[in-house]
């Protein structure tokens, strides 16, 4: 399972590196998922579902398996926004 306190940081970290192309916010999560927007105007030249894929990565570094957390839902709000659904399957 995934934490508030470690889901705020990776996304911190995130930030740090993807922003202002994509700034990831946490919008809801339960026992067994999270709910994350993305906003930004997104590299043309990568795939939108790369910066999705990119969170689970900065999740790793802590310490979360990336295997565990998979890509269950993304909801588009115009070309800029997406909310992206994460479940935990550990």
């Amino acid at each position: 399972m995934v934490s508030a306190e470690t889901l705020e940081d990776a996304i911190t970290t995130y930030n740090e590196y993807r922003s202002p192309m994509a700034t990831a916010t946490a919008v809801d999560s339960t026992a067994d998922s999270f709910e994350v927007r993305f906003e930004g105007p997104f590299c043309r030249m990568c795939c939108d579902y790369d910066y999705f894929e990119d969170l689970r990565y900065e999740l790793a570094e802590y310490g979360v398996a990336v295997d565990a957390i998979e890509i269950v839902d993304i909801g588009y709000r115009g070309d800029e926004t997406f909310f992206v659904e994460f479940a935990d399957r550990s």
